[in-house]
C-alpha cells in the first residue's frame, strides 16, 4: 500500500502538469480558430472568464476542506492586496 500511495504521489504531479500544458494549448487553438473567423480578443477572455467561473463555483461545496474557514483578519488581508498590487 504504500509504495501505490509513494507513486501516486510522485506520478500525480506529473500528470497534472501535462494535464494543464494540454488545456493551454487547446485554449490558445480555440482562441486562434476565434479570432481568425473575426471575434474580438475582448470578447473571447470575457467568454473563458465566464466559463471558468460557471465551473469552478461548484467547487468549495464539493471539497471537504470547505468545512474549515479561515479567519480573515487585517494581516491576511494585507497580504491578498500587495500581491494584487505585485501582480
Amino acid at each position: 500500500m504504500a509504495r501505490r500511495l509513494s507513486f501516486c504521489k510522485n506520478l500525480l504531479p506529473i500528470l497534472l502538469l501535462i494535464d494543464i500544458e494540454c488545456n493551454d494549448m487547446g485554449l490558445l487553438t480555440l482562441f486562434k480558430a476565434a479570432t481568425n473567423k473575426g471575434m474580438n480578443n475582448h470578447v473571447f477572455v470575457s467568454y473563458a472568464y465566464a466559463i471558468a467561473t460557471i465551473v469552478l463555483i461548484p467547487a468549495p461545496f464539493i471539497s471537504k476542506r470547505s468545512r474549515v474557514v479561515l479567519p480573515l483578519g487585517f494581516s491576511m488581508l494585507s497580504k491578498i492586496v500587495l500581491i494584487g498590487i505585485i501582480e
